[in-house]
């Protein structure tokens, strides 16, 4: 397999996490493959005497890097609801690489990130103006970035 050396690796988390963006800001859900599910949930919640609604940006880890985490963080997205799969060949075009170098970039990424998970290695994985997936110990929680947050609930 072709192995991206930096630039590349760069170029294209970059890409991805603009499309995440791009996806989330329209309210759609986005599967990454091996890395997980980014989606906005709608929750109810009561100020004063008015219910509103709120929308907010969640993060929910694939099932092969759950497999070495503790049970608290097992949830899945509400209702089995279905998510479109990251476009390898939209990120390849934005990124200026070859869909293949997209494929080996993702899988090898989130290969480190299973074996981080499974040592208890902690790393902080950046997605440019999306936030930053967290690995501590056994766990794994993406902390989104106020601005981001502001642009997804409109606020």
């Amino acid at each position: 397999p072709v192995c991206p050396c930096f630039p590349e690796r760069k170029a294209v988390w970059d890409a991805v996490a603009g499309y995440i963006q791009q996806q989330l800001l329209l309210h759609k859900g986005i599967r990454i493959p091996t890395l997980g599910s980014f989606d906005v949930v709608h929750t109810e919640t009561l100020v004063g005497s008015k219910t509103v609604i709120l929308q907010r940006p969640v993060f929910h880890l694939a099932r092969n890097l759950r497999g070495v985490q503790s049970p608290e963080n097992e949830d899945d997205l509400a209702g089995g609801k279905k998510l479109e799969s990251l476009q390898y060949a939209k990120v390849a075009m934005e990124a200026s690489v070859s869909r293949r170098i997209v494929e080996c970039c993702i899988l090898g990424t989130t290969s480190l990130l299973y074996h981080c998970l499974e040592k208890g290695v902690s790393v902080a994985f950046l997605m440019r103006d999306v936030g930053v997936l967290l690995i501590e110990g056994s766990t794994a929680q993406m902390r989104f970035y106020l601005d981001f947050l502001e642009k997804v609930t409109g606020e």
